[in-house]
């Protein structure tokens, strides 16, 4: 996954280039994504994206208790 600008999560699109944002929680709950430029439409292989898939869940849990300890201290 890359920013566009240090800001959003996403990636580029293979067919027009431009950026398409997403999150974490996207990717890991939806069957795909859409560039929002060309309208190319994305498909999440669960079965090769496995593993990948299993550290983005990792990824997500982290920042859940980070932000559940950032939260928690104020």
């Amino acid at each position: 996954m890359v920013t566009n600008n240090g800001k959003t999560p996403g990636m580029n699109c293979p067919q027009c280039g431009n950026f398409i944002p997403t999150t974490i929680v996207e990717l890991l709950t939806s069957t795909g994504l859409t560039c929002p430029h060309c309208r190319l439409r994305l498909t999440i292989n669960r079965n090769e994206s496995k593993k990948a898939m299993e550290i983005l869940q990792k990824v997500q849990n982290a920042s859940d208790k980070l932000e559940s300890a950032t939260n928690f201290r104020r």
